[in-house]
């Protein structure tokens, strides 16, 4: 990361890592200030962008988040999901949606938790960065997750509908964007108080009514940023 010349003093400051130069040459008489300046106030820069998960291997993030991929359906079977796999540094997802007991709704996703398993204060951010594609759907849900387990369940926890390609890319989304689903009424939480303890990023492919079809789609560098 490149650091700006102005914040070198600052640092300098903080740190007490710099050495104090004396301006002229070395022959002119030390002048004594009739008041010594005030040195210069510590500036704190704003808090970097903060990656929430990249992808190594299928069970866990490269920053210690946990990796669940799961299937729901209105009527029991009418979805199934995959172990997921890893295509590059793309996690790929993928499932199955069967329409024999005529299910209105039904999803194939992925859970991908905190570093560390840690709740991330989250309110500074402006944009969720994701990479996203899939070969079976042109949008995926994107939900913000917080640490009721009862509202994740209900799916009351905010989110939006991104339209993606079939091939990888990166969306730039504003958290603003994101709100509760309407059938969740007043039990539906909104994106500020979400974001002051975020536990989880969810990505489904959704369906309704359910046809007999496959689910397929990646999920790349998730980050939260500025």
């Amino acid at each position: 990361m490149k650091i700006s010349s102005f914040l070198v003093p600052a640092a300098c400051a903080l740190l007490s890592a710099c050495s104090l130069f004396r301006t002229g040459s070395p022959s002119e008489p030390a002048v004594q200030p009739a008041v010594a300046p005030a040195s210069p106030p510590a500036v704190q820069g704003e808090a970097p962008d903060k990656v929430w998960a990249t992808f190594k291997n299928m069970s866990r993030t490269s920053e210690g988040g946990s990796i669940g991929a799961f299937a729901f359906s209105e009527k029991q079977g009418d979805a199934t999901v995959s172990p997921t796999a890893l295509r590059g540094d793309v996690l790929a997802v993928s499932g199955q949606f069967f329409g024999k007991g005529a299910s209105q709704w039904a999803g194939v996703a992925v859970n991908i938790g905190a570093p560390k398993s840690i709740p991330v204060k989250a309110g500074e951010y402006k944009f969720l960065t994701i990479r996203l594609g899939s070969t079976t759907s042109s949008r995926l849900r994107v939900r913000l997750v917080g640490p009721d387990e009862a509202i994740q369940r209900m799916g009351c926890y905010p989110m939006v509908m991104q339209m993606v390609k079939p091939d990888v890319a990166e969306y730039r989304i504003p958290l603003d964007r994101f709100a509760p689903e309407s059938y969740c009424g007043a039990k539906g939480v909104a994106a500020k108080p979400t974001l002051e303890s975020l536990t989880a990023i969810e990505v489904t492919e959704v369906a309704g009514p359910v046809r007999d079809h496959a689910a397929s789609f990646g999920v790349g560098t998730i980050a939260l940023t500025r």
